[in-house]
């Protein structure tokens, strides 16, 4: 007799039923259902094998389904009556998964696959239900075997046959017939079936994964790399947590065969497991194959930490997954009689490379552009022409030149030479400033040729208005007093001593150096923009520009030209400006060019309008910029992504952002957490919304009142869906604090309506206060158009806390009240919606006909069918109730109409 009761098992079951999916959750399924079996609990060890049949499914082992399968078949025979609704349909259902999985393993002959296709053909013809999912079989059964011939059979009567209640998901069908069509080479009808497939939210746990990495390959044969991007990026997200999936092995191979090597390489790096793991073995081949395929294209060197067997190369790790992948193809092929998987395997590891498929973050070019080569020849030579090219203000060539004199070379040259070099490497941001340093090598030099140093970097200095007035002062040639000129200017306007300014530019114009006539011409422009005289500074610099300038001013004049048309919002001026300035110049130079663009782009908020200019920029800084650029220009092109409602792109840019911040980049660092959790909850992923919100909330300096109320409003909604319901109201009660505390009432209003809007049913009291606190600040606000729409606002959320309490002639007239406030405003959608919650409040109150007339006259609101399916919904079941046939109705049948 057992030690326990039946309480006691069915105990056991539901706690093994509860737990998360996983070896453990099975094993305590077994035991659960042992614990039946010793009891003779028929119905219990029937639930125990239904719940181990769904679990081996979940943890794809397929192996470990078919003792349950068979036990419940044995059961089904024994008696019926054992089984609830769900266990016959789940009976049913798994017999295409034993299907899936005696395929997929070669240890179970073609005979017993055939056979229980078969049984399927049988059990489901016998029960009445559609014969698609028998054709699916057939057609994987065929291409298993490599009869191409019966797979374009099948897969014609897959297409053709309806589905039905045993049939996959809508979702499911359209990804099994995308993989079809590929696999027989008819790539636009894949994509073009997938694409179309992708449309709608299915609520299935597999999609629209599965139908974006089916899309990966027709895609790409195609050549629409954009979209391939796109489907890759998506499906990765979604599967990235997911231990078990074998899609994941798809877009390993994807990233190997389109040039995204280092994002391959990090996948694999997730997967590691996977080369130890108990695994399907059709899995097992599957992840051997496509990790080969991402293992030929990285160093032999490069080492991985593998669970289970310990650092192996990158050459160790592919010796070992090509010899397994062959194994088992070689094992499937003698089971089948076929050389289909030999051959399968053999072609995905000499498969060439698809061309280029850019991802959401750009990566450095694999060859970057090249600059100009470095220039040799007599060090002295170089040293005198680098001077010379400087003081002609042609930075382009003399910065070859200094990169053509290695530091170390100094010695080698006359002391006055390796001053300058030493000094220009300073200036040009080769080496960080050393003012000691600098003070020394300018002893080397000639008194005006330091005096001239001095004033270029006066602007720099501490002091650096007494410093530039000495140099004037002491000066001996027109160049250097023209450097000094123009440097004093600047200085003088930043005093805001602009008539001293203006003298300065007077003098260096009255000294007319060839060199430099350019750079005062866009100094005189700049002059004028910094006393606000923006289109006369515009007008300055445009024909300034159109002369001929030497390469110094010519980048000064582009800098200021772009700036002046983003301040004017000249936004298609500003955007070619900013085109043509990163054209003008070669690598390195043109790198800080990019740094204008995207602050132009930013400014003017045309990041969605930008997106090539942004992705460009943000491989250029990988190569000639810091990481701290590169983390600002992510940022700037997660603005294109999120702009363009790409958004899953805006997240994995955004989050490379985050990696690449340095330190001191504290504001960026709150701009990027900030809208990556914004961007996560629009993704649906709300704890890293929530975690990313917070931080924000931590980063942001407590004086910033309204940044500080906006980000408690976001956050607050992520904590509501994430049913941290106390948290919510904690963070919205703060908000609208704080929205009062810096005088925006409307907005402390929106905060207390959207707490209200967002608790559970049963938190009534709490939604009434909030609406209460609400309507106590309407006679402070201003606008009364704003009145008007909060009120509106206030009142359905009344209606709502009425109808919870069954008073329904209240409900409805709080909801008449809020139609007539919306109706004042012009929002005609807005209507619409109340209108139907009057509807659904009178259906509630068992008034079917006055719900009728409520949703007809919605009906004849609707302004476009972004309703039609709720007012269709609403009017059918008000007809339902009323015993009325809603398929001959007029309205329905146009509504339907409407929707189809």
């Amino acid at each position: 007799m057992a030690d326990f009761t039946a309480e006691d098992a069915e105990r056991a079951f539901l706690d093994a039923y509860n737990m998360p999916t996983g070896m453990p959750k099975h094993e305590a399924l077994e035991r659960a259902a042992r614990m039946s079996d010793a009891l003779g609990h028929l119905p219990l060890g029937v639930s125990c094998r239904i719940a181990m049949i769904d679990s081996a499914y979940y943890l794809a082992r397929y192996d470990l389904m078919l003792a349950p399968f068979a036990w419940v078949r044995a059961a089904e025979e024994k008696d019926p009556e054992a089984f609830n609704d769900y266990e016959v349909h789940s009976l049913n259902w798994s017999h295409k998964w034993v299907a899936t999985g005696l395929r997929r393993d070669p240890r179970f002959s073609l005979e017993q696959v055939r056979a229980v296709v078969e049984q399927l053909a049988d059990r489901y013809g016998r029960l009445g239900f559609s014969v698609q999912p028998v054709h699916g079989a057939r057609a994987e059964l065929a291409y298993h075997v490599g009869d191409m011939t019966a797979l374009a059979e099948h897969l014609g009567k897959y297409l053709a046959t309806e589905s039905g209640p045993m049939a996959d998901c809508d979702a499911c069908v359209v990804e099994e017939q995308v993989w079809m069509l590929a696999r027989l080479g008819r790539h636009h009808e894949a994509a073009a079936h997938g694409w179309e497939g992708l449309s709608g939210n299915t609520g299935c746990a597999t999609q629209p994964q599965g139908i974006l990495t089916a899309l990966l390959w027709p895609l790409l044969e195609i050549g629409d790399t954009e979209r391939a991007a796109h489907a890759h990026s998506t499906a990765y997200r979604l599967i990235k947590e997911d231990e078990i999936t074998s899609y994941v092995h798809e877009h390993i191979r994807f990233c190997a065969l389109t040039g995204n090597v280092a994002r391959g390489e990090e996948i694999l790096r997730r997967s590691l497991h996977k080369v130890t793991a108990k695994q399907l073995p059709a899995d097992e081949m599957s992840f051997a194959e496509c990790a080969s395929v991402l293992l030929q294209r990285i160093r032999p060197d490069v080492l991985f930490d593998v669970p289970g067997a310990g650092p192996l190369s990158a050459a160790e790790l592919l010796d070992r997954l090509v010899d397994r992948a062959v194994e088992l193809a070689e094992a499937f092929d003698a089971r089948n009689g076929t050389p289909a998987w030999t051959d399968r395997v053999t072609e995905a590891l000499d498969h060439k490379d698809y061309p280029h498929v850019e991802l959401a973050v750009p990566a450095a070019p694999v060859v970057p552009v090249a600059a100009e080569p470095l220039v040799s020849g007599d060090p002295v030579e170089i040293a005198e022409s680098m001077v010379t090219l400087y003081e002609q203000g042609d930075f382009v060539q003399a910065r070859r030149m200094l990169d053509s004199l290695p530091a170390d070379m100094d010695s080698l040259l006359p002391p006055d030479l390796a001053a300058h070099a030493g000094i220009r490497r300073m200036t040009t941001g080769l080496v960080p400033f050393d003012p000691p340093r600098f003070e020394e090598l300018l002893t080397a030099l000639p008194a005006d040729l330091a005096l001239r140093y001095q004033a270029r970097m006066a602007m720099g200095l501490e002091g650096g208005l007494e410093l530039a007035e000495k140099c004037l002062a002491e000066a001996t040639s027109d160049h250097t007093r023209t450097i000094a000129a123009l440097t004093l200017s600047e200085l003088y306007d930043d005093n805001h001593s602009h008539d001293r300014a203006a003298e300065m530019l007077a003098l260096a114009s009255s000294l007319d150096v060839p060199e430099l006539r350019g750079r005062v011409a866009v100094e005189a422009a700049e002059h004028r923009a910094r006393q606000q005289d923006l289109e006369g500074a515009y007008a300055d610099v445009v024909s300034a520009m159109a002369g001929d300038l030497r390469p110094n001013a010519r980048f000064e004049g582009y800098r200021l030209r772009l700036r002046l048309e983003t301040l004017l919002q000249r936004v298609p001026e500003a955007v070619a400006t900013s085109r043509e300035f990163v054209a003008a110049f070669p690598l390195p130079e043109s790198a800080e060019t990019r740094w204008y663009q995207v602050g132009a782009i930013q400014e003017l908020d045309q990041e969605g309008a930008c997106l090539g200019d942004l992705r460009e920029a943000v491989a250029v800084s990988r190569v000639h910029l810091s990481d701290g650029h590169t983390a600002h220009f992510c940022f700037a092109l997660s603005g294109g992504y999120v702009q363009t409602d790409r958004f899953v792109e805006a997240a994995e840019v955004l989050e490379e952002s985050l990696r690449l911040l340095q330190d001191g980049q504290d504001d960026l660092r709150l701009q990027v957490v900030f809208r990556l959790g914004q961007v996560c909850r629009k993704l649906g992923e709300f704890p890293a919304a929530e975690r990313y919100l917070r931080e924000a909330v931590e980063l942001l300096p407590a004086e910033e009142i309204g940044r500080r109320a906006f980000l408690l409003d976001a956050l607050a909604s992520v904590q509501g869906r994430l049913e941290r319901h106390d948290e919510a109201v904690a963070s919205w009660r703060a908000a609208a604090a704080l929205w009062q505390q810096e005088g925006n009432l409307s907005e402390a209003v929106g905060s207390l309506v959207e707490l209200a809007s967002t608790l559970p049913d049963d938190e009534v009291v709490e939604t009434t206060a909030a609406v209460d606190d609400a309507s106590a600040l309407l006679p402070l606000l201003d606008d009364p158009a704003e009145v008007t729409r909060r009120q509106a606002e206030i009142l359905a959320v009344r209606a709502w806390v009425a109808g919870q309490s069954e008073a329904f002639s209240v409900a409805v007239q709080h909801y008449r009240d809020a139609e007539a406030l919306v109706a004042s405003l012009g929002d005609a959608n807005w209507r619409v919606f109340v209108v139907l919650r009057t509807a659904q409040v009178l259906l509630r109150g068992e008034d079917a006909s006055g719900a009728e007339v409520e949703a007809r006259r919605a009906a004849s609101l609707l302004p476009d069918d972004g309703q039609v399916g709720n007012v269709l919904s609403v009017l059918s079941e008000a007809l339902r109730r009323q015993g009325k046939a809603s398929g001959t109705d007029p309205l329905v049948r146009e509504l339907t109409a409407r929707l189809d």
